[in-house]
């Protein structure tokens, strides 16, 4: 049995312990969390499955039920600059110790089982919530969904934020496979909420097949942003049984994550913590009101200083790319805008590109410090075939930001972007934000 004297040695030990950092099934996992007495939580689980979208909607969760004053442990991956936020109490990361003390608890009736450091992760975070009796857990798929070590527990009800073309080597390579594989987070007699508004037919079928109740946005709810001169206000719509619409939520702030796509993962949330209603009956619009203005979640177009802007965002996939884009557009701006950019080699390079390419007016690039990353050819030749003629290249992120920052005017603005790990990257070396 091993045992460490830190969160840093156990991490280490872990990343080394797995044949291979991803394999996914939950035959191991089931095991270790039987030993644990894991697998019967005391508390409601809420999944959250997608493509993007994962963060925001478990942000929002967390938040809200927080505001309502219950006891939420959430659970996401990757984590930006410490371990400790994969594991949340009331949006706060958990300290080291409480960390140290579930792997210990784990490693204690592990035995022969072989885990991933996805697992150890997701084991802990389970052990935790059970050892503060949280009110309730969110859980964060790492990937896909099917055979996630997430989809251990039965969520009381599941989410399903988006579905678009990722992680093709596990999840495959069409919008209708992917689907089947997030969609699997579903129980039996329990919903199913979808907020993609154009989900692949394999939702419905999966979550049919399953015998889950699919709540989708479009069928069975919408969002409306009203606007005026002073403000701005969400609306969540459902139907009655005469197909006319009414207001489940009536004139609430818009969420303080910015972007459009935001609107439709409120309205995901909201329906979401509808199905819950019974049990966490504290959830009131006071509640809702505080937590969709109070969320925050890094990294997702997140303003590290204004004139001149500069903004941090996860996008590393075609659609979060397009999302990017689309918000660019709509925040024209006086000078130029500037893209430090780098990326995984397993991602779609050219697509990722392909929609900023009328936003971006010179792109500084630099290659990650990771065995997964893109060489600064493969990203240069993804940029040249996508018809970007204004391209630099730095050894490091530190050198790209140097670079651009002497340049900046005060009406132009930085768009840092393409990977979690371009934005730990850049917080942890460049603007050292905790």
């Amino acid at each position: 049995m091993q045992t460490h004297s830190s969160l840093a040695e156990w991490l280490a030990w872990q990343e080394s312990l797995h044949l291979s950092a991803i394999d996914l099934g939950l035959d191991r996992v089931r095991v270790v969390a039987e030993r644990l007495d894991l697998l019967q939580p005391d508390f409601p689980v809420i999944t959250v499955a997608g493509t993007n979208g994962k963060g925001s909607a478990v942000a929002m969760l967390s938040s809200i039920l927080s505001a309502a004053e219950y006891q939420v442990g959430a659970y996401t991956s990757p984590h930006i600059l410490r371990y400790n936020e994969r594991v949340t109490l009331n949006g706060e990361p958990v300290v080291d110790e409480w960390l140290c003390d579930a792997f210990n608890a784990i490693e204690a009736v592990r035995a022969e089982v072989s885990l991933t450091y996805f697992e150890f992760g997701t084991l802990a975070a389970m052990w935790i919530f059970q050892q503060q009796a949280v009110d309730v857990a969110v859980l964060e798929v790492g990937l896909g969904g099917r055979l996630d070590a997430t989809n251990l527990w039965d969520a009381d009800v599941a989410a399903l934020t988006s579905i678009a073309l990722d992680h093709a080597d596990w999840l495959g390579t069409d919008r209708e496979q992917i689907a089947y594989e997030k969609a699997s987070i579903a129980r039996a007699g329990r919903t199913l909420v979808c907020g993609d508004p154009h989900p692949p037919q394999r939702v419905a079928s999966t979550a049919a097949a399953i015998g889950a109740d699919l709540v989708q946005l479009g069928v069975d709810f919408k969002v409306l942003l009203k606007t005026d001169e002073a403000s701005e206000s969400l609306t969540v719509l459902c139907p009655d049984e005469a197909g006319e619409w009414w207001p489940l939520w009536e004139d609430l702030p818009r969420p303080a994550l910015l972007g459009d796509v935001q609107l439709q993962n409120a309205a995901l949330v909201l329906l979401t913590l509808q199905q819950l209603q019974a049990k966490l009956p504290a959830i009131d619009r006071q509640a809702v009101e505080t937590g969709l203005q109070q969320v925050r979640l890094p990294g997702r177009l997140q303003r590290l200083q204004q004139q001149p802007d500069v903004w941090l965002d996860v996008a590393h996939n075609p659609e979060a790319a397009e999302l990017l884009a689309v918000w660019l557009e709509k925040q024209p701006i006086v000078g130029k805008t500037w893209a430090i950019f780098s990326i995984l080699a397993d991602k779609d390079l050219q697509s990722v590109v392909k929609p900023l390419q009328t936003s971006i007016d010179g792109w500084h690039i630099f290659p990650l410090d990771n065995p997964r990353a893109a060489s600064l050819a493969q990203i240069s030749a993804s940029l040249t075939a996508c018809g970007a003629t204004e391209q630099m290249q730095h050894a490091d992120i530190q050198q790209a930001w140097q670079q651009v920052s002497a340049r900046l005017q005060p009406h132009d603005r930085v768009v840092i972007f393409g990977s979690f790990l371009v934005v730990s990257s850049l917080l942890s070396n460049v603007f050292q934000t905790s």
